[in-house]
C-alpha cells in the first residue's frame, strides 16, 4: 500500500503524487484505496483553489498593469522628443523588466494548475466515494473564486470600453501613449479576472463530471 497522504501535510509541502500504475498498487482492500483517495482528492483541491494561488494571479496582474504604465511612459517620452528619449528607452527596459517575467510566472501557474487538474482526474478516476466526494466539491472555495473574478471582468470590459472610446483624433482625445497604457490595463484586468473564473468553473465543471454519484461513469462497462 502507498503511504497515507496527508492533506494539511501535502498542501504546505508538494502535490500529492499520482496514483500508482495498475501493476504496482498494493493497497489491501478497498478501504484502504478510498482512504488514500479521499486524502489524495482533498489535498489536491486545496491547492487548486488556495488563496494564495488566487493572490498570486492577482499580483501578476497587478505587475501587468505596472508593465503597461511603463510602456505607455515610454512612448510619451519618445513623442516628446529630446530628452525624452533616454527616458523613453529606461520606461521601455523596466516594462520589459516587469512584462517578461510576468508573462513566463503566468505560463508556470497554468501549467501548475494543468498538473493538478490531471492528478485530480486521475485519484478521482479510481473509484467512487460519494459521501466523501462531497468534500471535494469545495463550493465555497469556487465562489471565493468566482465572485471577485467577475467582479474584475466587468471592471476590465469597462476600461477597456473607456479607453477605446477615449482614442482619436479630436483636441479632448488621449495621448496615443495613454491609449496604449488604459487598454494594456484593461485588458490586464480583464484576462485576470478571465482566469480566475475559469479556474472556479473549472473546478466546479470537473467535480459534477468526475464525482457525480450517478454511475454515469463508472456503471454498465463503459469505463475501462
Amino acid at each position: 500500500m502507498i503511504s497515507r497522504i496527508s492533506p494539511s501535510v501535502s498542501a504546505a509541502t508538494r502535490l500529492p503524487p499520482p496514483p500508482p500504475p495498475l501493476h504496482l498498487r498494493t493497497w489491501p482492500d478497498q478501504k484502504a484505496l478510498l482512504a488514500d483517495r479521499a486524502a489524495a482528492l482533498a489535498a489536491l483541491t486545496v491547492r487548486r483553489l488556495a488563496v494564495t494561488r488566487l493572490a498570486l494571479l492577482w499580483l501578476l496582474g497587478a505587475v501587468g498593469a505596472v508593465g503597461w504604465a511603463a510602456v505607455g511612459l515610454a512612448i510619451q517620452s519618445f513623442e516628446q522628443g529630446g530628452l525624452g528619449q533616454v527616458t523613453g528607452l529606461v520606461a521601455l527596459f523596466l516594462a520589459a523588466l516587469l512584462l517578461i517575467p510576468a508573462g513566463v510566472a503566468l505560463g508556470f501557474w497554468l501549467e501548475r494548475g494543468r498538473t493538478v487538474r490531471l492528478r485530480l482526474e486521475a485519484w478521482a478516476d479510481l473509484a467512487r466515494d460519494p459521501a466523501a466526494d462531497v468534500r471535494v466539491r469545495a463550493h465555497r472555495r469556487c465562489v471565493l473564486w468566482l465572485l471577485p473574478s467577475v467582479a474584475l471582468c466587468l471592471l476590465g470590459v469597462w476600461a477597456t470600453a473607456a479607453a477605446w472610446s477615449s482614442a482619436g483624433a479630436g483636441p479632448g482625445s488621449a495621448t496615443v501613449g495613454e491609449t496604449v497604457y488604459a487598454l494594456g490595463l484593461g485588458l490586464t484586468i480583464l484576462t485576470t479576472g478571465v482566469l480566475g473564473a475559469v479556474q472556479s468553473y473549472a473546478h466546479q465543471s470537473w467535480s459534477g463530471r468526475f464525482l457525480s454519484p450517478v454511475p454515469e461513469r463508472w456503471g454498465g462497462g463503459a469505463h475501462s
